[in-house]
């Protein structure tokens, strides 16, 4: 690009000389100064400038991430394509146009300073239930490099105002209106845009570009509409809360329900156990009628050594030896005066 700018400017320079020293050898003379031009010198001048005019004109230079698409005013339009680098071409007949490579993307916003045209540009369409719904969406495509020409020979470089904008306008639309309000903005959302960009991919592929992306940025919704998803999600909201809450009921009845049964259980196994013991007790008793006197004098031993009995008993026990015995003692009998 340098190096045929640089042509270029050469050119022009030259050009301007020659008519610089004509203009000045007229000049000349309209003073009465005696003046002619040089033919050798306005010569030299022509011949540098049509040399540098033709370099000009038949040199370019492809830059990086674009390519060339030439058109011949004999032939017309060249089926190839030049590649990015230094390019000889006939002088004053091919004429190159360059396309990016690069990919490009084209946005549809309600938001007036977001998308590609200012202003509300989003996608209204009206739904098979009868809603209006419009879609905020990009597409990233790239020009087939190897199609150019065929870019070039329908579209030129009305390609994104003509092919692209209406294009994705007209199928959005026209899978959009076989949808519900819900599918397009929940349930079936990622389906619809997944459709929506293989059609894309095929019509783009057609007129020599190559899809790399559709996305659905934002669904939106007349005010009526909008209202009644809110008051519907709310509704659904304060729905899941009381089923939260009767589930939360119902789960600590079951658990009072448990712990009751739990205490029921323990009372029976609680009396089962008094009651085994007052049996053991029982039999206890009945093979050994002292044991119950034995237990009381345990529970006062070893504090007390003497144990005094009635006056109607004539004995006096020892707790000392009586426990060292097991409760089997001879007792000592002691005269009453």
């Amino acid at each position: 690009m340098v190096f045929a700018s640089l042509l270029g400017v050469l050119a022009t320079v030259i050009w301007v000389a020659v008519i610089g020293y004509v203009v000045f050898v007229f000049a000349q003379r309209a003073r009465g100064r005696p003046s002619k031009v040089s033919i050798s010198i306005t010569v030299v001048l022509v011949l540098l400038a049509l040399l540098f005019s033709t370099l000009s004109a038949g040199v370019v230079v492809i830059d990086a991430r674009e390519v060339g698409v030439v058109f011949n005013d004999i032939y017309g339009l060249r089926p190839y394509v030049l590649t990015p680098g230094l390019h000889i071409i006939t002088p004053f007949i091919d004429h190159v146009y360059r396309y990016p490579t690069i990919r490009q993307s084209y946005t549809m916003s309600i938001a007036p300073q977001e998308g590609a045209q200012y202003g509300d540009d989003s996608l209204w369409s009206r739904t098979v239930d009868g809603q209006q719904v419009s879609i905020d969406a990009t597409v990233f495509f790239e020009i087939d490099p190897g199609k150019a020409p065929l870019l070039h020979s329908k579209w030129q470089n009305r390609y994104l105002s003509d092919f692209v904008r209406p294009t994705v306008r007209g199928v959005t639309r026209a899978w959009i209106s076989q949808y519900k309000v819900e599918e397009v903005y929940s349930l079936r959302r990622e389906e619809l845009r997944s459709t929506i960009e293989e059609e894309l991919r095929k019509r783009f592929e057609e007129e020599g570009l190559i899809l790399r992306g559709f996305l659905i940025r934002n669904v939106n919704f007349t005010d009526e509409y909008a209202n009644a998803i809110e008051q519907k999600q709310i509704a659904e909201q304060e729905a899941q809360r009381m089923k939260y809450i009767v589930e939360k009921e119902r789960l600590e009845a079951e658990r009072k329900a448990v712990e009751a049964q739990g205490v029921k259980q323990a009372a029976i196994i609680k009396a089962q156990g008094e009651a085994e013991a007052l049996r053991l007790i029982n039999e206890s008793l009945q093979q050994n009628r002292d044991l119950l006197l034995y237990r009381y004098i345990e529970k006062i031993a070893p504090n007390i050594q003497v144990l005094m009995l009635p006056s109607s008993s004539p004995f006096i026990l020892d707790p000392g030896t009586l426990l060292q015995n097991g409760g089997v003692v001879s007792p000592t009998a002691t005269v009453t005066p």
